[in-house]
């Protein structure tokens, strides 16, 4: 009777000791931020990392170093991404009848192009006419319009006359039938778009801008450039 008495104190005392490791255990999990709290701190430590990533990507991408090819890369993808809109808006209203890759391309191939002569010309504004005064910017502006909008406007059609294999006649006809309905729609969207850019946006997100904002121009840019033309081939 005796150790029946003697083990179950043994027994009893050994489970105390036990419940009393267990609970040490928890509370040194919970301290420390292992055991239940495992995947909430993996959690946080992997958007931490994301974070940390992303925001080295970002430097990169927007350093001097890399500048050039990323405004290029944003130029190509939003001229393309525009051309896409506009074709699906030509599809639904009947006025194409299938998506043509082929027109995508070469309007992807036209801002590259139109990037590599923003990247520059925004940086040689920036260069010879420092600083952020309303004089200052009002130049900007004026020469923009003036200067940049028509080499940038040539510029795309003589680079999808070249991808189109078209001959000098053809190219220059059709800058002379279609190049001013882009001209005048950049006076009504650009002087005060390009204000807000010149006035608050640093130089390096200057042509990342342009593009969130000329999306839309992009569209009707596609648009006027397919528009079935009256130009007639010399023989």
């Amino acid at each position: 009777m005796l150790s029946i008495r003697c083990q179950a104190r043994i027994l009893f005392s050994a489970a105390t000791r036990s419940g009393r490791l267990i609970r040490l255990n928890l509370l040194r999990n919970v301290a420390t931020g292992t055991g239940t709290g495992t995947s909430t701190g993996s959690g946080s430590r992997s958007r931490s990392e994301l974070m940390r990533k992303l925001s080295e990507w970002h430097a990169s991408a927007f350093s001097n170093r890399f500048l050039l090819f990323t405004n290029v890369g944003i130029s190509l993808t939003l001229s393309c991404l525009g051309d896409v809109m506009e074709q699906h808006l030509e599809i639904y209203n009947g006025e194409i009848e299938r998506f043509d890759s082929l027109r995508t391309s070469h309007m992807a191939t036209s801002g590259v192009t139109v990037g590599v002569i923003c990247h520059y010309w925004y940086k040689m504004l920036d260069k010879r006419m420092p600083g952020r005064s309303m004089r200052v910017v009002a130049k900007k502006i004026v020469l923009d319009q003036l200067i940049c909008s028509p080499v940038y406007i040539s510029v795309f059609f003589v680079t999808l006359g070249l991808l189109e294999k078209k001959d000098k006649h053809e190219v220059w006809e059709e800058i002379k039938e279609k190049a001013w309905k882009l001209y005048a729609a950049e006076w009504t969207v650009w002087p005060a778009a390009q204000f807000i850019n010149f006035y608050w946006i640093p130089t390096h997100y200057r042509i990342f801008y342009d593009n969130i904002i000329s999306l839309g121009y992009d569209v009707l840019t596609s648009k006027v450039k397919h528009t079935k033309s009256h130009i007639k081939k010399i023989p």
